[in-house]
């Protein structure tokens, strides 16, 4: 254990908390993870996470640091019923310029709701001995020694307030993070935050297969937005209890549909098989909306103070627009930071926050970059020549993968995290790119 941090209090118990509860709970003697919800004890959207009623992904790369810290998590999930497929095999890419043919890639995926996957991940936090769960509590502050030290957090519930004590407090609250204002009340500066609006709206609902129906070939649907021309898309996946989870999406203040109708109608205006599919199908769920998918980035890493004892991560910093499918990955990779940082200190040597936050700053600028260069193209104000030259290369090496599948598989790998953008440095996949798509792809048709 170590020995200077042997209370760590954890705010949220969404995908970052839960992660970061796993790293500590091996290197502290209590982990508390505080959550403003009351936490179901089944699998199932809460308040708090709205976002949950939507389709979620965990890149590859994400499911293989999961799969560290929670041994036997994908086998765990496959018998729950959340399928396991290889991506380039069971994805119907519906591009602009095409769908690349099934192509074997090795690079197995799984696919279930987010609710089931938080609700296993928080069932084995649990279970770890120095971990406690209190929900329904909600953080009003921070406790501390001075500007320089944060000693624990303020809460409240029905009963009144009180002060938890911490040796390290983490900030995984999310987009409603309250941080920046708690700092300013220890007399810390304010942040530079910066944010990214596409604009784009998530309208999901779940369909169950008819009895002796059997399922499409495809395990997933992935037609994305891209400026200006495709301000539609989709995103559909098999997932848990033998289900397909749907979620239509529109850029630029595209209208959603509210209702079972418009829903229909929405899906038929595209192209791919998803609205042939799920006319069929039978409706498990209402349509969810939802609208709070800006990029922001909050930049603690260049503040010239930060106090001891407290680290942020997950959205409660960086958070994405979802159409990428990055968060849960990031997450992941935000606690593997915290767990290598822990790991490389002196004997009761600090973990330094002010550190932590540059290092993760680090972590997510490539993230950042291939989220915001395309969404920056939705807003009304002229790009700027580096996000130009960024969106006409991704067009383009877009354009190019229905055709080629050498290409195919590395940018599945560059999406997936699997591999870094130096991949396409390659001088072989580059030359693919720069000259472009060739004949003998796989378009699709549009349905209208």
């Amino acid at each position: 254990m170590d020995t200077d941090v042997r209370h760590a209090v954890v705010i949220g118990a969404g995908m970052a908390g839960l992660a970061a509860a796993r790293v500590l709970a091996g290197r502290c003697e209590a982990v508390t993870v505080i959550e403003r919800d009351t936490l179901p004890g089944v699998s199932g959207p809460r308040a708090g996470v709205p976002q949950g009623h939507h389709v979620h992904g965990l890149l590859a790369l994400g499911a293989e640091v999961f799969e560290g810290y929670f041994p036997g998590l994908r086998t765990e999930l496959e018998q729950a019923g959340a399928p396991v497929w290889d991506w380039g095999e069971g994805l119907c890419a519906v591009l602009p310029n095409g769908t690349p043919p099934p192509t074997t890639m090795g690079m197995p995926i799984q696919t279930f709701s987010r609710p089931f996957l938080e609700h296993v991940l928080r069932r084995r936090v649990r279970a770890l001995d120095p971990v406690t769960f209190r929900d329904g509590l909600t953080v009003t502050g921070l406790s501390s020694a001075g500007p320089g030290k944060v000693v624990g957090v303020r809460v409240k519930d029905g009963d009144g307030e009180e002060e938890i004590a911490a040796d390290l407090v983490v900030d995984a609250s999310g987009r409603s993070s309250h941080l920046p204002r708690w700092l300013a009340a220890l007399g810390l500066p304010s942040p530079r935050t910066t944010t990214v609006d596409a604009q784009v709206g998530y309208a999901s609902r779940t369909y169950a297969f008819p009895e002796g129906q059997a399922p499409p070939s495809w395990m997933g649907v992935l037609q994305p937005l891209r400026a200006p021309d495709f301000p539609k898309g989709c995103y559909a996946i098999q997932i848990e209890n033998k289900a397909l989870h749907v979620t239509l999406h529109g850029a630029n203040g595209t209208q959603l549909p509210h209702d079972a109708e418009e829903f229909l109608a929405f899906a038929a205006t595209l192209r791919g098989p998803i609205a042939d599919t799920i006319a069929s199908l039978t409706p498990t769920s209402d349509v969810r909306r939802y609208a709070r998918t800006v990029n922001r980035r909050i930049a603690y890493h260049r503040l010239s103070r930060w106090p001891d004892g407290l680290i942020a991560l997950g959205d409660s910093v960086c958070a994405f627009n979802p159409a990428y499918g990055q968060g849960m990955t990031i997450a992941a990779l935000e606690a593997r930071l915290l767990d290598q940082m822990l790991s490389s200190r002196r004997t009761r040597t600090p973990l330094n926050g002010q550190d932590f936050q540059q290092r993760l700053a680090r972590l997510t600028t490539s993230s950042w970059l291939m989220a915001t260069i395309p969404d920056r193209a939705w807003e009304q104000s002229r790009p700027t020549w580096p996000v130009k030259a960024g969106n006409w290369f991704m067009n383009r090496l877009i354009d190019t993968v229905p055709h080629d599948p050498q290409l195919y598989t590395a940018f599945s790998g560059l999406f997936h995290m699997t591999a870094g953008p130096l991949k396409l440095a390659d001088p072989r996949l580059f030359s693919r790119v720069l000259i472009g798509p060739r004949p003998g792809g796989h378009p699709v048709t549009t349905t209208v």
